[in-house]
């Protein structure tokens, strides 16, 4: 159950910057990560926008990420950083992480990361992570999406593999402790043990895999990621680093 009194209570504790993360709920929307391109959210900055249902989700690469009302939870962190203090390609690894952490702190699944933004739940999607920015100047504004699947059954029509995080969540402390995860982990100065974290949940760790760029296929066996998130594979000859959060990851 979310409460959105108690929520906005308790992300006002949390400081980013020096300011208390707001909070903007819409009962249906497009998507909650189309809200920070409007300058009054920019303004708002910290804001976090929460909907029960968004009818024009996406994924990445502009896939289609299914969003049901009362059967799924959508919300976006929008956040405003310099550039110039920021590695934004860090972003992706320290979000996915602070998302595991808190669905591991309120269920007893065990769970996983699928490179570069998922979050799997019996080798089935149950949450995804999708960022988007804009600059003005040295200011980089930044929306950090999640779409959770709470309670989506074979009644609806969605044409790939997913799991459901469950209904029995408070889904209020989530929201919270992925929030306050997260900005304690932008406040971090060392990330070598987040790294170590991720890797240790890592989907596919050790194992054969492919990675599909723009149709080019590298195959090897998946060591893990680096400082800078990017992914390690053994193909043999070398270690190859991929940094294209585009593409696609299988087991082979």
């Amino acid at each position: 159950m979310l409460k959105i009194s108690k929520l906005k209570k308790d992300l006002s504790k949390i400081l980013y910057n020096n300011k208390p993360i707001r909070v903007l709920f819409k009962n249906h929307l497009s998507s909650t990560n189309d809200y920070f391109k409007y300058k009054y959210i920019k303004d708002q900055c910290p804001i976090i926008i929460i909907t029960n249902n968004q009818r024009a989700s996406r994924g990445r690469n502009k896939k289609i990420w299914h969003s049901f009302n009362q059967k799924s939870l959508s919300f976006s962190l929008c956040l405003k950083l310099n550039a110039k203090q920021t590695e934004l390609r860090k972003l992706n690894y320290l979000s996915c992480l602070a998302a595991l952490r808190v669905f591991k702190s309120t269920t007893n699944h065990a769970l996983s990361i699928k490179w570069p933004n998922d979050i799997y739940l019996d080798n089935k999607k149950v949450s995804g992570i999708l960022i988007e920015s804009q600059s003005s100047g040295n200011d980089i504004f930044l929306s950090i999406g999640i779409g959770i699947n709470i309670d989506i059954d074979e009644s609806f029509n969605v044409n790939q593999p997913h799991s459901n995080l469950g209904t029995n969540i408070n889904y209020t402390k989530l929201i919270y402790l992925f929030c306050n995860n997260l900005v304690n982990f932008l406040n971090a100065e060392n990330y070598d043990e987040l790294v170590k974290e991720f890797n240790e949940n890592l989907f596919a760790i050790n194992k054969s895999i492919s990675i599909s760029i723009d149709n080019v296929i590298n195959e090897g066996v998946l060591l893990g990621i680096n400082d800078y998130g990017e992914l390690m594979i053994n193909t043999g000859n070398n270690v190859l680093t991929i940094n294209d959060i585009n593409s696609t990851l299988r087991i082979i």
